[in-house]
């Protein structure tokens, strides 16, 4: 049930030098297989992402900071076969290794025909893979971003495990770092992330829950936190620091509006769109407000 595993984490929580145990372990049990599933869905997701900024006239040839990079740097090695001059990895503690890296760039030459194709590459082309390097920026600060030195933010599943007030400051610097002709794309799972864990319970659960003793609780290991934002939260902080989609995907789910008739909703979802409560998946490219041309 997601309730122990939820209470596990808290209790996670409590052990101080969580980042060095985390290190540590990695060194003695080294992470030597990727899980396919997962890279298989970042792989699908990476080359959608490379296709809509494409298709906004983004370049990709640039400078692209990646926001929350994790374990396995799948799409930033697509982006780099796409082009990309330079790739900023950042997080809030170091996760990737050699042996991840490594794992991950075996991953993406077993998928060789597809990226090809996907990307328009000849054999030539993806060679370029071996080349891949990044700048790894960890712990990282946005505050200490160059202005205008970017030229494309992207983030993939990340934005929901960030606290509002840091949210928020994120985005207010994008438009200080990202320069005039510059682009975004984040990918947000707005799903209750325990039904990951625990597939008895709604895609829509942990809108139940008062942002009270209980959720503190199962917030209480940062690697669980959620924000359950919403899909039109995150598109009104982008319209008030001056960004537009150019694109834009959210649908709610069929069975989340089915759960929602009857799901009791705490007090700050009460009164919303259901629709908007539904949507599982959002998708944003974006660009500054009169720079929107596709």
């Amino acid at each position: 049930m997601w309730q122990i595993q939820m209470l596990t984490g808290a209790v996670k929580s409590l052990v101080p030098f969580q980042p060095y145990l985390r290190r540590l372990k990695r060194q003695l049990i080294p992470s030597s297989q990727i899980d396919e599933g997962k890279s298989r869905h970042a792989l699908r997701q990476g080359l959608r992402v490379i296709q809509l900024l494409r298709e906004s006239g983004a370049a990709l040839n640039g400078v692209i900071l990646e926001i929350g990079s994790g374990w396995f740097p799948v799409v930033p090695m697509l982006l780099h076969l796409a082009g990309a001059e330079r790739i900023i990895l950042t997080d809030n503690e170091k996760l990737m290794d050699d042996d991840t890296i490594r794992s991950a760039k075996q991953f993406v030459m077993s998928e060789r025909d597809i990226v090809c194709a996907e990307l328009g590459l000849s054999d030539t082309g993806f060679d370029r893979l071996h080349t891949f390097d990044f700048q790894y920026l960890v712990p990282w600060d946005v505050n200490q971003i160059p202005a205008h030195s970017v030229d494309i933010i992207l983030s993939r599943a990340v934005f929901e495990h960030i606290l509002p007030k840091d949210l928020v400051n994120i985005v207010e610097n994008c438009d200080r770092i990202v320069r005039l002709d510059g682009a975004m794309c984040h990918v947000i799972d707005n799903s209750d992330h325990w039904q990951h864990r625990d597939n008895k319970i709604s895609q829509v659960n942990f809108l139940r829950y008062e942002d009270g003793w209980f959720w503190r609780i199962a917030s209480a290991n940062t690697q669980h936190y959620q924000n359950r934002w919403r899909h039109s939260d995150y598109l009104a902080l982008f319209r008030r620091n001056g960004w537009e989609a150019v694109f834009q995907e959210g649908e709610p789910d069929p069975q989340s509006l089915k759960d929602l008739s009857s799901l009791p909703l705490a007090r700050r979802f009460r009164g919303c769109d259901l629709r908007d409560l539904a949507v599982l998946t959002s998708t944003f490219v974006l660009k500054r407000v009169g720079n929107t041309a596709l």
